[in-house]
């Protein structure tokens, strides 16, 4: 499986895991995958923002949660660029929503000029596919 063709159409969320001085944290994000980074936003108040702020390592995973099994895990380094915050929220809700004409995408959009954009950049990626070993359980 190749693992940048997976992440082009998965819309599962990425789960972001950083460690912090209480201990390590794994978020749920949206994201998307262009040239060679993961980009995700959340809001500048957020838990995961001011983790980020902690450290610059990371571990994520984007997998299927139906049978059969497939992903995408990797660690890398992270970064929060509050520049692009408006700009990313905006593709990931492109891409995770039918349209923008729905109450969660006026919420989130009414609160644009707070969100941060979250760059992932992987350093290294693994993959897995376990339809093979789990074709008769389809």
């Amino acid at each position: 499986m190749d693992p940048i063709t997976f992440l082009d159409a998965q819309r599962s969320p990425l789960r972001l895991s950083v460690n912090t001085s209480s201990g390590p944290l794994i978020v749920p994000l949206w994201f998307y995958y262009e040239s060679n980074s993961l980009w995700c936003a959340s809001h500048k108040s957020s838990l995961i923002v001011s983790a980020i702020g902690e450290s610059t390592s990371c571990g994520f995973d984007v997998s299927t949660n139906d049978i059969p099994y497939r992903g995408v895990r990797g660690r890398g380094t992270v970064r929060c660029k509050p520049e692009a915050g408006a700009r990313t929220l905006e593709r990931l809700l492109d891409r995770y929503l039918p349209d923008r004409n729905n109450s969660l995408a006026r919420w989130l959009l009414s609160r644009a000029d707070d969100e941060v954009a979250i760059e992932i950049v992987p350093f290294k990626l693994y993959s897995w596919d376990y339809s093979e070993r789990m074709r008769d359980l389809n």
